[in-house]
């Protein structure tokens, strides 16, 4: 893969069963626009078809009378489109800034959607006043920045209702009108709302949002509030962070949120459960297990139902939840009972193998589909066919197949996979004895004979994890002719809240000892590797272990220090979570802080580092990469400062696509000036087009 073949990149996400059908997003980086395309496609026996056909068309939903989607003009924010189906689906909202999430009342005929309202004469309301002539931000909250955002308190997020009415011989939902239906604003509590849900009859109205407003103070518990009466009530959950939650019947909610254990800040390792909430009772039970089992942010789905008229139509009182857990290196889905408590890893069902990485699932009857990734495809759209309870039935026949170019019907429940780009490689398991366990790594070779430079890549979170699904930093590196190691060490997600909290307070010796032990282990193992040809590189928190490295260990040849967390003490005044983050994983000890901190190691790096960070980084602020930067400089570093305009955090993820491919140009620079790997390897070769 070369920078330029980011445009033969896409992702399948928020697949929706639809009859016979199968509807997805499909969103691809396109170059030439410099922005991100994203339309809804149905696939069904041989065919696929193009729904929708704006810019970026994104998030189905689908029910009896209703189905809806949101989206958006070249680079504009996205509005709701709501139709008796999605072809015919026209605009029912024209809010400033856009509408982030919706849900439908399929009998009420109505919408519920959720939207920021900008403080009066801002962020672009009065063509007369440019921002740098807005008036000055007053601030009394502890979180007042968001990255990717900005500023959030004059712009909150805020619950709407809308009626779902054909619009007739009116102008409303008439392209290129201007006419919608009104909305209401609902009173809502004072900090953001997210994540809007019906109940199954429609007669509750629910978001999620802090469980108290931010006065000065972080506090990170959040609960489901009501909405609709004459004022918002919270639900009386233990104390935790809800991320999402579902509608199991009117008094029964089905949530997945963080325990906090200690505090109303103890976030660090807390593995995300599942948990029923009795509104009558006013009880919470947690169905998983609190050590072993993370349940990922996508929301379950409750099997043996069908769309209906609502989320929660005709459930069973034995039917088993379907949902997705973060394992070493997947995120995979399970069947789980209702009725069960605190279920370990081990007494789980699983219904995807140990390398799926899922995104996004569908339940209709007795039918699943899952979007995600897997280690040979950068995006599939895979079928299970479910038993009467809840787990995988045997054989996986159905409608929703596809026999195309790109595309698969295997007995696996394969429905279509989007092909890699040439030169991919198929990267290679490795375990490894570590000081705190078993280590999961991975070795990525180029294709033909060694010997190849090394690089050694850590990822960021540090509670996060690499995957077994295909990597497009990884296949930009071996295809230039270097070898990656890459590893899960303590402190990383997807194992167990152990080994996640194993760096706090010590952030970067044990996460150091184990990826130094895999690359270790790589080199010793395979001869085609360059034990004298090494370079290191991460970003946010990979950042800062790298940084850690080149101070301590010398035998690297060059750096990229990415987006790094790479002084504790500033960070917390400019972070968007400094209040929180710092703290808690590095203790409020000066003499801790300092020992954890690669700003006060700076004089010891000897490694020439290449220092990578967005603009408008809020999580790692850029300040982080001009100390840094400025630090290297005065010991007598090799060092140059690369800062991209106009991106944030996620710049490697979601960033203009020019500059993804401008980084990975960069990076591949700075590697073949100190690592000289094979930048000009034949990509075109047939010998080496597909994955081995």
């Amino acid at each position: 893969m070369n920078p330029e073949d980011l445009d033969a990149l896409a992702e399948y996400s928020s697949p929706v069963i639809r009859g016979s059908e199968a509807v997805i997003t499909i969103t691809r980086p396109d170059l030439e626009s410099n922005s991100y395309l994203s339309q809804l496609f149905a696939l069904s026996g041989e065919s696929s078809r193009r729904l929708t056909h704006n810019w970026r068309d994104y998030a189905p939903e689908v029910r009896t009378n209703w189905s809806g989607y949101l989206s958006a003009a070249k680079k504009e924010s996205g509005q709701l489109f709501v139709g008796s189906s999605l072809e015919t689906a026209h605009r029912i909202t024209d809010n400033h800034l856009g509408v982030s999430e919706f849900a439908l009342d399929d009998d009420g005929a109505r919408a519920l959607y959720v939207a920021r309202v900008a403080e009066t004469g801002r962020y672009g309301q009065d063509e007369d006043v440019p921002a740098s002539e807005e008036a000055p931000r007053r601030i009394t909250s502890a979180a007042y920045l968001s990255n990717g955002l900005g500023y959030t308190n004059n712009r909150p997020a805020r619950a709407f209702l809308v009626d779902l009415v054909e619009p007739g011989l009116g102008k409303s939902g008439i392209a290129g009108g201007a006419e919608v239906p009104l909305s209401t604003l609902l009173e809502t509590p004072e900090s953001d709302v997210h994540d809007p849900q019906f109940s199954p009859s429609g007669t509750r109205v629910s978001v999620v949002s802090s469980l108290a407003p931010d006065h000065g103070e972080p506090d990170l518990r959040s609960t489901v509030w009501l909405l609709g009466g004459e004022r918002p009530e919270a639900l009386t959950l233990p104390r935790m962070s809800v991320n999402l939650h579902r509608w199991i019947d009117e008094e029964t909610l089905l949530l997945i949120g963080n325990e906090l254990t200690r505090d109303e800040l103890d976030f660090v390792g807390q593995m995300p459960g599942l948990f029923v909430h009795d509104l009558t009772a006013g009880s919470t039970r947690r169905l998983t297990d609190p050590e072993t089992v993370s349940v990922a942010s996508i929301r379950p789905q409750i099997a043996g139902t069908g769309h209906g008229t609502g989320h929660g139509s005709g459930v069973r009182g034995d039917a088993p939840v379907i949902a997705v857990v973060d394992t070493d290196g997947a995120s995979r889905i399970i069947s789980i009972e209702l009725a069960a408590e605190n279920r370990t890893l081990d007494e789980l069902d699983f219904l995807t193998d140990e390398t799926a990485v899922v995104n996004g699932i569908d339940v209709d009857g007795d039918s699943l589909v899952w979007t995600g990734d897997t280690p040979t495809n950068p995006a599939v759209l895979h079928r299970v066919r479910l038993s009467a309870d809840g787990t995988k039935a045997t054989g996986t026949g159905g409608d929703i197949t596809a026999t195309d170019a790109g595309s698969t019907t295997t007995d696996d429940g394969a429905v279509r996979a989007h092909p890699a780009p040439a030169n991919s490689v198929l990267p290679q398991l490795l375990r490894v004895d570590g000081e705190g366990g078993p280590i999961t790594g991975w070795l990525a070779k180029p294709s033909g004979p060694g010997p190849f430079p090394v690089i050694l890549n850590i990822h960021g979170g540090p509670f996060a994890q690499y995957t077994h699904g295909w990597f497009d930093e990884t296949q930009i590196l071996t295809s230039a002719g270097y070898a990656v190691v890459y590893a899960n060490p303590r402190g990383s997600g997807g194992r167990t809240r152990t080994w996640g909290t194993a760096v706090q307070g010590d952030m970067a010796a044990p996460a150091m000892a184990d990826v130094l032990a895999v690359l270790d282990h790589a080199l010793a193992g395979d001869a085609e590797l360059d034990s004298s040809s090494l370079g290191v590189q991460g970003g946010s928190y990979g950042g800062y272990l790298t940084a850690m490295i080149t101070a301590d260990d010398h035998r690297f040849q060059a750096a990229i220090v990415e987006r790094g967390y790479l002084d504790p003490d500033s960070f917390v005044g400019t972070s968007d979570i400094g209040r929180f983050f710092t703290e808690e994983y590095t203790t409020r000890d000066a003499q801790a802080i300092a020992r954890q901190s690669p700003l006060a190691h700076a004089s010891q790096v000897r490694t020439p580092s290449l220092v990578m960070h967005s603009e408008l980084d809020f999580r790692c602020p850029l300040e982080q990469a001009q100390q840094y930067y400025a630090a290297l400089q005065r010991a007598g570093v090799d060092t140059e400062l690369l800062i991209f305009p106009g991106e944030n955090h996620e710049l490697s993820r979601a960033g203009q696509p020019r500059h993804r491919r401008q980084r990975f140009e960069a990076m591949l620079d700075w590697w073949d000036q100190h690592l000289g790997g094979d930048v000009d390897a034949n990509l075109d070769d047939e010998a080496t087009s597909a994955i081995r």
